[in-house]
């Protein structure tokens, strides 16, 4: 496999989404590109909340397209989905996805549906 393209939420403290997946990956020989859905103070489940922001489903589509532009989706061997932040940003996984099926068909894509 090439690179594994990870569309998920990060957290700053403790470890969910892409901030519990990159460094395994990484650990297994494989290179890893994050893109965050979200970035919040924690988890979601503290009773106490949690702060952070949403990114919008244009902010991972300019992403993608800044990747495409140096021609590196081909050597995109798998998308791997998490936490979306809105319905909107499952369109853009959905593009996503598309985009680097045209440009890799062997690309895997895996969903975690959070």
């Amino acid at each position: 496999m090439k690179s594994i393209i990870s569309i998920q939420s990060h957290v700053v403290y403790g470890h969910a989404g892409n901030s519990s997946v990159v460094f395994p990956i990484q650990r297994m020989g494989l290179d890893v590109w994050p893109i965050h859905t979200v970035q919040f103070s924690n988890h979601t489940q503290y009773e106490q909340g949690w702060t952070g922001q949403t990114f919008s489903s244009d902010d991972i589509r300019h992403l993608i397209r800044g990747l495409d532009n140096i021609s590196a989706l081909k050597d995109c061997g798998a998308i791997l989905s998490g936490y979306q932040g809105s319905a909107d940003q499952c369109k853009a996984v959905a593009e996503a996805v598309n985009l680097i099926k045209e440009k890799n068909h062997s690309a895997l894509y895996i969903c975690d549906p959070v």
